[in-house]
């Protein structure tokens, strides 16, 4: 009876096994949508109220909560308190304001007119 019990044990891992990776990798790929689903809001409101001017990244670290990386100029200091309130009434409309890090990031120098950026001479 015993080595019943135990030869349906070992036929069951490798089931349960696939069953727990099809689990972790649904789970997976529901954060990561979520994830995309965000950061398309937060760029459509901040496109809509700023033009485009920023470009967010959401993502979600394990452990901690959601995080939204923008990259703003902080050249233009009047900007900054107007994207963060715009990103975080977006995630709030969403749902997702509670647990949310929003980190302003300096956005690189654009480059001038030719696309190339621009070199001093000696």
């Amino acid at each position: 009876m015993l080595e019943t019990l135990l030869g349906v044990a070992l036929a069951a891992t490798p089931f349960a096994a696939l069953a727990a990776l099809l689990s972790i990798t649904t789970r997976w790929q529901r954060v990561r949508e979520a994830a995309v689903a965000r950061q398309i809001a937060v760029t459509d409101a901040l496109h809509r109220e700023l033009g485009a001017l920023v470009s967010p990244v959401v993502t979600k670290p394990v452990l901690r909560p959601w995080q939204v990386s923008i990259p703003v100029p902080f050249r233009r200091p009047e900007l900054l308190g107007r994207v963060v309130a715009i990103a975080h009434q977006t995630l709030a409309r969403m749902g997702a304001a509670e647990h949310v890090e929003i980190v302003l990031t300096p956005q690189r120098e654009p480059a001038n007119e030719s696309g190339a950026t621009r070199v001093a001479r000696s």
